[in-house]
């Protein structure tokens, strides 16, 4: 979450109008993000609000990326809703039907605001409502007529390889190059690996709990269609590797085995997974190097987040192969 984009009042009230919601709110423009602009939009009992019992939205204004993906993601959400997954954060549709706005000249969508907090060191309950979580929306998720490729694929990784290879040392280079062919490895080996509808990037950030128990999801707009165990993967390394560490093994057999009670690995899944950990720290490790060097050209702070986490991540994946 950023602000980037500033909203004026007689931009945002008749925006708000057209929700049923009144001009008696806070607005707070929400820093953290890298990417869109975000504001809560907040009332009280006292400020006449119109709508529901919601007191708190949020608002996301789109500034990067095709927006003509912002139709996948509201389709998703409000299917994944529809389907009684409550705790996906769906856009709000106004009062005539429609979800997708434009404010500021921007593309933009209204939320609810959910309650709880990201867990910065998740527990074992915690581990197991995530994974619970992941199994059942790949499963509803099936039956969705939904597509949209993983822009972030192995081609990707061979795609800007290049551009990143010099500007590492060489083991670290070495460590790219060795990684890139393992993944490649690994899915002419697992052809035929389980696909589904993902949600493509679910971090514990994108979580909200009250305690152990999990009171949200959210950020779809890493969603795509293509192997279920990529969700896995991103999950089981960032919720159980803390800061770069070797796994935790009891919070990472935790999380897998909630998944399982819900949707069971295949044979192929349970043999390709160790590879998979690794592939997908590489993923994360090579995205967060492309927004460092961007960063470092425009000589401007994005907000990136230090590509030496996943590095570490990957190199204990390695060290675990045969887990």
């Amino acid at each position: 979450m950023a602000v980037y984009t500033q909203v004026f009042e007689s931009e945002l009230n008749p925006f708000l109008h057209g929700y049923g919601l009144s001009e008696h709110y806070q607005l707070q423009g929400l820093m953290g993000g890298t990417e869109n602009t975000t504001y809560r939009v907040s009332y009280t009992e006292a400020e006449g609000q119109h709508r529901g019992s919601d007191k708190s939205y949020i608002l996301t204004l789109f500034e990067q990326g095709d927006h003509s993906d912002l139709g996948y993601f509201v389709s998703l959400l409000t299917q994944l809703k529809d389907k009684g997954i409550n705790t996906v954060a769906a856009p709000i549709a106004d009062q005539q039907g429609h979800y997708l706005q434009t404010l500021a000249g921007k593309p933009a969508l209204l939320f609810p605001c959910l309650n709880g907090s990201h867990p910065e060191q998740p527990s074992i309950e915690q581990a197991r409502a995530i994974g619970q979580w992941l199994g059942q929306m790949h499963i509803t998720a099936q039956s969705f007529d939904l597509h949209k490729p993983n822009l972030r694929s192995i081609d990707w990784m061979k795609h800007v390889a290049p551009d990143l290879l010099p500007l590492l040392d060489e083991m670290d280079q070495q460590l790219m190059q060795l990684e890139i062919s393992h993944f490649t490895d690994l899915l002419e080996e697992y052809p035929n690996l389980p696909e589904g509808i993902l949600h493509g990037d679910l971090f514990r950030d994108n979580t909200f709990y009250e305690g152990d128990k999990l009171t949200g999801v959210i950020d779809f707009y890493n969603g795509c269609n293509g192997h279920l165990l990529y969700d896995l993967s991103v999950v089981l390394n960032d919720w159980s590797c803390q800061d770069g560490n070797a796994p935790d093994l009891a919070l990472q057999s935790a999380l897998l085995e909630a998944y399982e009670g819900v949707r069971p690995l295949t044979d192929e899944e349970r043999r390709a997974l160790p590879s998979y950990l690794r592939a997908c720290a590489l993923r994360y490790w090579i995205s967060r190097l492309l927004a460092k060097h961007l960063a470092e050209e425009e000589e401007h702070d994005h907000g990136y987040k230090d590509p030496e986490h996943y590095k570490l991540i990957l190199l204990n994946r390695v060290k675990q192969a045969g887990w």
